[in-house]
């Protein structure tokens, strides 16, 4: 059994490749899925939201679970299991509704992770909690930007089929390891809900939520937009593998500037950048747009490991993993909804860039939760 901080830690860096590898895979999926069952951008979208919605719904109450009667090395297992099944399953898929609803079943396994994880790391190092999870967060940016590479590559190579198969055979394995060697965390009964859904909590995942739902607009149709325009799915692919790779640097800086500023001052700079951000992509093409586009992963990706130390320390010991369910799952909520009216704004107006471009008003409207941030709470 893993006993020590430096193997907890090293083990959910690991965990955390291949979580957010399969989290983050589906978008390279998406013109090998529009081309088999003809599908539009509003119909990719809706593929998009039945992924995360679970994902969204679930964390908090999943996370609660897991703080009042601990069992987290179990809901951690079960949660790869599940994702694995999934994947699988829709490797079968015969159309496209059939693998729209197993998409849920790889949300439920998805919104396992990161509350459970969290409690790990944090009372692992709970005095460094912001460069633990930068740390941690590396190891999630590590499996975004290998899951286009991967995946596209096992598409061209063999079918999209086997793709999704060669993609739940880590996912299955993560959860064996966890099983096999993380040590069961107890029970806490004083783990209770009273007073825990408070306007810190609120204000810091609506802060955190909205700006990440427009890094994952971009994350979601970035490929289909560049094959749209003419190029190569290997090099869409490869386009958005740099675009993710962003976050195994942005990450543990995001998480060393948290442990000497504080949340505020980078969560207020990270929001008017990717405003700015958004904006230069609005109006531009080409090299710049995706100069636009990296920015946009650099600031959202920067906002991980802080959005998780602050909902870490709102919680307390107690309440870990449903404050950090809170945040991710009205982060995934906002994304789940996002990605569908992106899909059907981009369809009305016949225009993929010009409805990515409205993403800005998402960014703008986080602006005020930033500033409302407290000190402390950083």
């Amino acid at each position: 059994m893993l006993a020590s901080p430096r193997a907890i830690l090293g083990t959910f860096v690991a965990v955390h490749v291949v979580n957010d590898f399969y989290a983050t895979v589906l978008p390279a999926f998406l013109p090998a899925l529009a081309r088999e069952w003809d599908l539009d951008y509003t119909e990719l979208g809706l593929l998009s939201f039945a992924f995360s919605l679970f994902t969204g719904v679930l964390q908090p109450l999943i996370g609660h679970v897991a703080d009042k009667q601990g069992k987290r090395k179990l809901i951690l297992s079960c949660g790869f299991f599940i994702g694995g099944a999934g994947f699988l399953l829709m490797a079968a898929a015969p159309s496209f509704w059939f693998i729209t609803i197993v998409s849920l079943l790889c949300g439920l396994g998805a919104a396992a992770y990161h509350p459970q994880a969290t409690a790990f790391v944090v009372n692992a190092y709970p005095n460094d909690r912001g460069r633990m999870l930068g740390i941690h967060g590396w190891g999630g940016s590590v499996g975004h930007f290998l899951a286009p590479a991967i995946a596209t590559l096992a598409i061209a190579a063999l079918d999209w089929r086997w793709a999704m198969i060669i993609v739940a055979i880590p996912i299955v394995g993560a959860g064996t390891g966890l099983w096999m060697y993380l040590p069961e965390s107890n029970p806490n009964p004083e783990a209770a809900l009273k007073g825990a859904l408070g306007r810190p909590i609120v204000i810091a995942a609506f802060a955190f939520g909205l700006v990440n739902t427009v890094l994952y607009s971009f994350v979601t149709f970035v490929v289909k937009m560049l094959v749209d325009e003419g190029w190569a799915e290997v090099t869409a692919g490869a386009t958005l593998t740099i675009m993710l790779f962003i976050g195994v640097v942005a990450q543990p800086v995001g998480g060393r500037i948290y442990d000497r500023f504080g949340g505020r001052k980078l969560f207020v700079c990270a929001n008017l950048g990717t405003i700015l951000s958004v904006l230069i992509f609005s109006q531009t093409s080409g090299v710049a747009s995706l100069v636009a586009v990296g920015a946009i992963a650099t600031f959202g990706f920067g906002l991980f490991p802080v959005s998780l130390a602050i909902a870490s320390k709102i919680g307390g010991d107690s309440r870990t993993g449903f404050t950090v369910g809170v945040v991710f799952g009205v982060s995934g909520l906002l994304g789940a909804t996002a990605r569908p009216v992106v899909g059907a704004l981009a369809e009305a107006l016949g225009d993929i860039r010009l409805a990515l471009s409205w993403t800005v008003v998402l960014a703008i409207a986080a602006l005020p939760f930033a500033i409302q941030l407290e000190k402390e709470e950083a």
